[in-house]
């Protein structure tokens, strides 16, 4: 059995080394201990007999303490190991509390984002008039971000999708004899449905998850938290310029969008159908009455805000480090677009 006599005193300083020593020959065979000198330790004295403890107990080998005194030997025999918390067994859920759990998500995330709506409304209509709070722009800037920027991807998605489907459309037309009819039922669909819903769709993927992503991070960083503590309301600072962005952005977006598809369409209709481009014009206006646009402006600008209130409520709600912000723009991104679409389809069922 090998002895190694303690120091007088056991501190961080003189401890790391006497362990590494006393690891050394306890992993070998058995120790002893001889605390004799030893008059006083603070914390890492602790560490250092617990951490000999534990090893014994693993290899085996005897840990001998010897010559301590009574107030020493009254301390250790106090230490207790900690063993960490069991996790608690998940039950098996069946699927009605599985279907409850997410039911109960989904209505608690849109109680939220209803409430981020109400109150972004207020703060858009009211908040100019109210004196007492501080104003604060960004508008423009959203704006820029949010709708300029996202131009280029826009018309290239809607303009391909849509070349795509007057090429088919067409082929169907022609071969039924039917070809006349492809700018008035084309023009239709571009305007009252592809418009709208694409261009939303791309923002939720663009800037839905840039503004989720940047709001998540200051939660993170417990910014949003600063914003409070110097008594400025969150919503007015941070969502409700991205909420005014994109009510003005997402509607222009979605008719420029459109028209860009139809002029997408119109190459189709002249090189396979052999009509002009004022016949083509001609059958669009045929197919689409005015309140179309007036229905078309409507949906854009509701997604448009779904996108931002989502986006935003998933930044606001985000805890933890960079793992929360990533999770919280992807599932702004998803929840974005399963709204669009579940949103699109209601829509299809009140305006035809």
């Amino acid at each position: 059995m090998t002895t190694i006599i303690l120091p007088e005193t056991l501190t961080a300083a003189n401890s790391k080394e006497l362990l590494r020593n006393c690891t050394k020959q306890l992993r070998s065979g058995a120790l002893c201990l001889d605390g004799s000198n030893l008059a006083s330790m603070d914390y890492s004295g602790d560490a250092f007999f617990a951490l000999l403890a534990e090893l014994s107990e693993k290899t085996g080998n005897a840990l001998t303490l010897a010559h301590f005194n009574a107030d020493i030997k009254a301390h250790l025999s106090a230490l207790r190991r900690m063993e960490p918390p069991e996790k608690p067994q998940k039950g098996t859920n069946n699927i009605l509390e599985m279907l409850g759990g997410v039911g109960f998500a989904v209505l608690k995330e849109t109680f939220e984002v209803l409430t981020l709506l109400f109150m972004s409304i207020y703060w858009t209509i009211f908040g100019p008039f109210d004196k007492g709070k501080i104003h604060f722009g960004g508008v423009a800037k959203q704006m820029f971000k949010s709708g300029s920027e996202a131009m280029g991807i826009c018309f290239l998605f809607v303009g391909l999708i849509c070349l795509t489907m007057a090429l088919q459309s067409s082929i169907m037309l022609n071969a039924v004899g039917g070809g006349s009819y492809l700018a008035s039922g084309l023009g239709f669909l571009i305007f009252a449905e592809i418009g709208p819903l694409l261009t939303t769709i791309i923002l939720a993927g663009r800037s839905g998850s840039a503004m989720a992503a940047e709001i998540a991070n200051m939660s993170v960083c417990e910014e949003v938290k600063a914003i409070k503590s110097m008594a400025i309301p969150p919503v007015q600072y941070l969502v409700v310029p991205r909420f005014i962005a994109l009510s003005i952005t997402t509607p222009i977006l979605s008719f420029c969008s459109s028209i860009v598809g139809s002029l997408a369409g119109f190459l189709i209709a002249y090189f396979f159908c052999d009509i002009s481009f004022s016949n083509y014009m001609m059958g669009i206006r045929e197919g689409i009455a005015p309140i179309t646009f007036l229905k078309s402006t409507i949906k854009a600008l509701v997604f448009g805000w779904i996108v931002t209130l989502i986006a935003c409520n998933k930044g606001l709600n985000a805890h933890g480090g960079a793992e929360a912000v990533g999770k919280a723009t992807t599932s702004s991104v998803v929840a974005a677009i399963c709204t669009i679409v579940i949103s699109d389809t209601l829509f299809a069922f009140i305006f035809y």
